[in-house]
């Protein structure tokens, strides 16, 4: 099987929904919302291996197909954008959010 070379991103703006979510959980239980991000670990590498396993987050969906999402944990949308050298993880959602913010996952930076 042929390895992924694609530069991994993580923006800014996934890494504050990521202590949001922490934040969260861990007004109930520290041990869970770390036990969250070691599986979410796992999941990015999951993604990072096989990107294109994922279906198209619609959305999102153009011409190009660019824009992704795994469902983790049944409740939460690991949004991701696809290009041919690099691999950018744009946000992590619960999938009960208004559908109106979706389109403010669109990225311009990459």
């Amino acid at each position: 099987m042929e390895k992924n070379y694609r530069e991994v991103i993580i923006l800014q703006r996934f890494k504050t929904s990521l202590i949001e979510i922490w934040e969260y959980i861990a007004e109930d239980s520290v041990k869970h919302a770390d036990k969250f991000i070691l599986d979410l670990e796992k999941a990015l590498a999951k993604i990072e291996e096989y990107p294109e396993s994922n279906p198209m987050f619609k959305p999102l969906a153009g011409k190009r197909r660019l824009y992704r999402y795994k469902i983790f944990r049944k409740s939460y949308l690991i949004v991701y954008k696809m290009l041919k050298f690099k691999l950018i993880f744009i946000r992590i959602i619960h999938s009960k959010q208004n559908p109106a913010t979706f389109e403010t996952l669109r990225t311009k930076d990459y």
